[in-house]
């Protein structure tokens, strides 16, 4: 049996393969660009929309006056004799009892803001959302070098019109300058002293104590026969130097 033949035949087990390579098929296969599976249609509604569109709700309606009342359908089908629900169907056909809307329990509703104005919004006003675009952008950072650059320049502007220079001294500078100063007029304007206060009946009258009759002193060191005598007076007074 040839290997052509065997290849011909569509017998799996006859079929021989290669070294290294897979055994080739039997069965009629499509070509090899084919895709295989089912081809479905692309979804209309993809992440985008379901991310960035916001599906209000819409509530249902509420019953109105073309509304049958069930519960009170019910209870007349149940004294007219109805037993089971075919027979209720054919009792609805011929009688129709509306819905009557129920009035208000208690005191009336008060009414609200959003009730005149449907656009109202309750709640504090938050703060403006931030500018990405700004800060990414380096504006902010661009407003601070211009306004950096103009105050450098009015800086230059100002040194060429050759004002003086203010310096600015501490507290600690103008106290010492103040100190001088006062110093420097007391020495230039001394002030006259003034005479300490007495009162007028004690202005004229003088010493009671007088030591024209003291010669020694009994604390005073033992000196021989030298007696302490009264000094002369200062005008005669003079030192001998040799």
């Amino acid at each position: 049996m040839s290997e052509a033949y065997r290849n011909r035949s569509g017998n799996a087990v006859l079929v021989k393969d290669d070294v290294g390579r897979a055994k080739p098929t039997i069965y009629s296969l499509p070509p090899e660009g084919f895709a295989y599976g089912k081809s479905e249609p692309a979804d209309a509604e993809g992440a985008r929309e379901v991310t960035m569109h916001w599906a209000a709700h819409v509530p249902r309606p509420k019953p109105g006056t073309d509304c049958q009342d069930f519960r009170k359908l019910n209870r007349t089908a149940a004294k007219s004799g109805v037993r089971n629900a075919k027979d209720l169907v054919e009792f609805r056909k011929y009688n129709d009892i509306k819905l009557v809307p129920a009035g208000p329990a208690g005191c009336l509703p008060k009414v609200i803001p959003s009730d005149v104005i449907p656009s109202f919004s309750y709640g504090t006003k938050s703060r403006p959302s931030t500018p990405i675009a700004h800060v990414v952008g380096n504006q902010y950072a661009t407003e601070s070098e211009e306004a950096l650059d103009l105050q450098y320049r009015m800086l230059e502007e100002s040194q060429a019109l050759n004002e003086k220079t203010k310096i600015k001294l501490t507290k600690a500078a103008r106290t010492r300058i103040e100190n001088a100063r006062g110093r420097m007029d007391a020495l230039r304007n001394p002030k006259e002293e003034k005479e300490p206060f007495k009162l007028t009946k004690f202005k004229k009258v003088g010493p009671t104590m007088s030591f024209s009759g003291m010669k020694g002193s009994a604390s005073a060191p033992s000196l021989g026969h030298a007696t302490l005598e009264r000094l002369p007076p200062e005008e005669g007074y003079a030192m001998d130097t040799q």
